[in-house]
């Protein structure tokens, strides 16, 4: 495969990004998709950019893609290793950007001997929670990245500040840790919300799953209920807890101002029509559907777990961060957002707020990320158009 050339001649650098299997093309496989897309379209002339995917998607978005596509069509994550490395011989590739630490012991394995100059971990969730609540191979794989796995990659890149710190104490101990903004989708430079109407209508959206709290929501809701005006909650998503959130919203009372909404690739419309958005999280590892609220102008509801709401929820004008995993807590921050009076100034900041995260500006982070790390391979004429680029690397 050409690789086409840059300045004077200079070789492309092949970037793969690998996507394990996954059952909806959503959190971590958008904002892939969102990285990807921006490298093509900025760096092109420096960056020869593809994407592994292990699992086909029905996804509108990747009829057409600026980079170029393969899937793998393996569906176990422990099965992946022989043809990933079939994959990433065929294509040479120079540097294999991989999310999370169990894919990331995966692709080391798989690319060992093969000279891949570059190997770079991209942290999404929480690690901490994933090793303490996985499998014997998860805590495995863990004990493998901390103690072997992170002096060979070049890097590790992770989505909130809060992660970055933690994965530095912890898991990547023995590599460099570079915070790197996730991306939102891309959205009109204008989003306008809907009229406020008689319903105040609470939002959130993610898996339906213990991890995502809707849980706790169900009950904060019933427990705030009496002292609401007229409310709706709606979940936009789907999830393995599905069957027994409508079962709880039935059992608290609540089912009749509850919307199950299903899984939207695009949930704009939703945001549109929200008054406050939620995130009831017993833990993330960013949580950049708090950053698309934002860019909506909705204000945030937040519970402050492990990783990044607090990274995103700065300031009161932004919104408000209740204590994780508390019920009580989590129904008066309802009770306050419901009291709040919308103001057009703060909607402006909360917009102001998500233009940090545009694909364009996320993509020139993640960019200058991967100059650095490449740096750290000084000696590989293979990396020569990515450290040129655009002066020195750090």
């Amino acid at each position: 495969m050409s690789r086409g050339a840059g300045d004077a001649g200079t070789r492309r650098v092949r970037v793969a990004y690998f996507v394990s299997p996954s059952a909806h093309f959503a959190g971590i496989e958008r904002v892939v998709h969102e990285i990807a897309t921006g490298l093509a379209e900025a760096h092109g002339d420096v960056l020869d950019v593809h994407v592994l995917y292990s699992t086909r998607y029905d996804e509108p978005l990747l009829a057409d893609t600026r980079y170029t596509r393969h899937v793998l069509g393996v569906d176990r994550l422990r099965r992946l290793a022989a043809t990933l490395r079939r994959c990433v011989a065929a294509l040479d590739v120079d540097v294999l950007v991989v999310p999370q630490v169990e894919a990331s012991v995966v692709a080391w394995l798989a690319t060992r001997g093969l000279g891949l100059p570059v190997l770079v971990s991209h942290l999404h969730g929480n690690p901490r929670i994933e090793e303490a609540d996985g499998t014997r191979r998860t805590r495995l794989a863990f004990a493998l990245f901390r103690h072997v796995v992170s002096r060979d990659v070049a890097g590790v890149l992770a989505v909130s500040p809060s992660l970055r710190d933690h994965a530095a104490r912890t898991v990547a101990r023995r590599a460099p840790v570079l915070f790197v903004r996730n991306p939102v989708r891309d959205l009109p430079e204008t989003v306008e919300r809907d009229e406020p109407g008689e319903v105040f209508r609470f939002l959130t959206v993610g898996r339906l799953s213990r991890q995502k709290g809707q849980d706790l929501l169900l009950r904060a809701l019933a427990e705030a209920r009496a002292e609401l005006p007229p409310v709706r909650l709606t979940l936009v998503g789907s999830g393995p807890d599905e069957a027994d959130l409508r079962r709880l919203a039935g059992e608290l009372g609540v089912a009749d101002q509850v919307e199950f909404a299903g899984y939207a690739t695009d949930p704009s419309v939703h945001f549109r029509a929200a008054d406050c958005f939620v995130l009831p999280s017993r833990w993330e590892g960013f949580g950049v559907v708090l950053v698309e609220a934002l860019a909506f102008g909705l204000p945030l509801l937040a519970a402050d777990c492990e990783f990044g709401p607090a990274d995103v929820v700065t300031d009161p004008r932004i919104g408000d961060l209740v204590r994780a995993d508390d019920v009580g807590a989590l129904a008066e921050g309802l009770r306050r957002a419901a009291r709040r009076p919308r103001d057009p100034a703060d909607e402006a900041h909360r917009r102001r707020v998500a233009q940090a995260y545009t694909r364009a500006a996320a993509t020139e982070e993640h960019f200058a990320a991967l100059r650095t790390v490449a740096a750290r391979r000084p000696g590989d004429g293979r990396l020569a158009g990515l450290t040129a680029a655009g002066g020195p690397a750090g």
